[in-house]
């Protein structure tokens, strides 16, 4: 009898342990609330049982080009050890490998992952991007993919064991903005194109902020009072595909200074002014004389290749694809004779902006001092963008080319501007035929109808000849004469008003054609705008009568400008 108490107590602990131990098939709720999970199984001996923590990494804001990392700690807190598996967030697209797995005992094990923002910022409100997910342990990684919307992204995955899976969170907050102050100038390359001695040229640069705190900037110019020592100009000269009227158009049409050697066949867009080809075998081709070549372009992620001919020759074959995005200078073929020479590049497809490129031979020089100017020559900024004009004057200079460094220091790092404008002699400055094709009552001007030749077939154009002469960009008292189009009325419109001079509804620029006269100069006459108010129609023509078209419902609007 007086054994009997500790035998009750024997079998009170045991009905205990056994309330415990989850029966075979059971279930068991993982801890924090990560979800159900297997129990483990009981065959005969224990086995592992894995934890993670944190349960939650908050990455907190991530913008353009930035990364944030975290780390999750694994562990084993059964007996022995346990091995373990990810196969990352359900839903992302694995980009190389796709699992991570590894083995752990009782001291933590790190997994580091690493959230990237790979959006390039361009113009515009950002809605979403895309971000990738880097996961490393063990020396193994495996890395993952999705397009997300702008704002708080929450996401999660799971460590598989024996034993059953255990879940983790992460949350960032997408932004537009880089988290902090970012200097941003564009372009970081200008060519001001060919001038006459005695000339002042300007061109913007635009100066914007991709963080959200206050940006504080200012510029020089080497030789000025605390400017940076000038450093060795480039041995090339650079050659611009920029056409700043074309941007937003969606249609790349070469700018009048480009026209001289080279040219474009194919179908060509345009991203903020620069070309970027449209399916395969999109094309141009490039006469010049120098002893080199260097082409600019601006890899994507969704990138192509580009075949490159020299002289009709296969040389290189460039990938244009970057998963963040970036610019890049690849040099062609250097050390040839200066000979007339032929570069070709040919897309195989995939988008590739081509900036411009680089022409080596002749020596650039350094402008003299005093000859360039910036205004403003500082700023503050947070969310707007900053315009900066640098102006460059070319008296006192002989034929030849000139290169000269804006550079811009800030808070939100640094960056350097480089200048290009070759001075001709007064005969070197040529005019420009343009030719007149209709269709209808629309009348097409060009001043390269080779670039424009599948458009004038398609469209059914009839060829009239040469209407009038234009003037080369650069010629002092001209402007650029711009044109617009409305597919609706199927009518071209030109006008020297970078805003039309009218209300044009519907209308969309092409372009300049070249560049006109705004007032009367030596050996020039008027060109007269005539338009139909029934028919939408416009009309253009040197003859003051208006070649009879009064007669047809035709108004007299007044003098687009003068031409030769």
């Amino acid at each position: 009898m007086k054994r009997f108490p500790v035998v009750l107590a024997s079998a009170v602990t045991l009905m205990v342990w056994l309330w415990c131990v989850p029966l075979p098939g059971a279930q068991i709720s993982e801890p924090g609330g990560g979800g159900i999970v297997p129990a483990p199984r009981n065959n005969g001996g224990l086995q592992g049982v894995l934890t993670a923590s944190p349960r939650e990494i908050d990455l907190g804001f991530l913008g353009p080009g930035e990364d944030a990392a975290g780390v999750f700690y694994l562990r084993n807190v059964g007996a022995g050890g346990t091995t373990w598996f990810t196969e990352g967030p359900e839903g992302w697209v694995p980009m190389e490998n796709g699992r991570v797995s590894g083995a752990v005992g009782t001291n933590p094990e790190q997994v580091r992952m690493t959230l990237s923002f790979l959006h390039e910022r361009g113009p515009g409100r950002l809605l979403s991007c895309s971000v990738q997910l880097r996961l490393e342990a063990g020396g193994q990684y495996a890395i993952f993919h999705r397009e997300a919307p702008v704002g708080l992204l929450r996401e999660s995955f799971r460590f598989t064991f024996p034993g059953g899976t255990r879940t983790v969170f992460f949350q960032v907050r997408l932004s537009e903005f880089a988290s902090a102050s970012r200097l941003d100038v564009e372009p970081i390359r200008i060519d001001f194109g060919k001038v006459r001695p005695g000339e002042s040229i300007s061109r913007r640069v635009q100066v914007t902020n991709r963080g959200r705190e206050i940006l504080k900037w200012r510029t020089s110019i080497p030789g000025s009072r605390g400017a940076p020592a000038a450093g060795p100009i480039s041995a090339g000269r650079y050659v611009s595909f920029l056409n700043e009227a074309a941007a937003g158009g969606g249609v790349y049409p070469l700018s009048p200074q480009l026209r001289d050697g080279l040219e474009f066949s194919g179908q060509w867009g345009e991203e903020r002014g620069y070309p970027v080809p449209r399916g395969e075998q999109s094309s141009f081709r490039y006469r010049f004389a120098g002893t080199g070549i260097a082409l600019l372009i601006r890899k994507t992620a969704e990138g192509g290749k580009l075949s490159v001919f020299f002289d009709e020759q296969f040389v290189a074959l460039i990938d244009g694809y970057a998963e963040r995005g970036g610019s890049e200078e690849i040099l062609v073929v250097e050390n040839q004779l200066e000979t007339p020479h032929l570069l070709t590049v040919v897309s195989e497809g995939g988008r590739v902006v081509l900036e411009g490129l680089r022409v080596y031979g002749r020596q650039v020089q350094r402008g003299p001092r005093g000859w360039s100017s910036i205004t403003p020559d500082s700023g503050m900024t947070t969310r707007e963008t900053d315009y900066v004009t640098i102006t460059l004057n070319t008296r006192h200079l002989l034929p030849g080319i000139y290169g000269e460094q804006v550079f811009f220091a800030s808070n939100g790092g640094d960056a350097t501007v480089e200048l290009f404008l070759e001075v001709v002699a007064e005969s070197e400055l040529r005019l420009l035929d343009v030719y007149v094709y209709r269709v209808g009552s629309d009348y097409l001007f060009t001043s390269n109808p080779q670039a424009e030749a599948s458009r004038l077939r398609v469209k059914g154009y009839q060829r009239l000849g040469i209407g009038f002469r234009l003037f080369s960009p650069g010629t002092p008292g001209t402007t650029e004469f711009l044109r617009w189009f409305n597919p609706a009325k199927g009518d071209h419109f030109y006008s020297s008003d970078p805003a039309g001079g009218k209300a044009l509804p519907g209308y969309l620029l092409e372009g300049a054609i070249g560049n006109i006269a705004t007032s009367r100069l030596t050996g020039t006459k008027e060109l007269y705008r005539w338009h139909n108010p029934q028919t939408g129609a416009h009309f253009f023509t040197t003859h003051q009568s208006g070649e009879g078209v009064g007669k047809k419902g035709y108004r007299f609007e007044g003098i687009a400008g003068y031409v030769r």
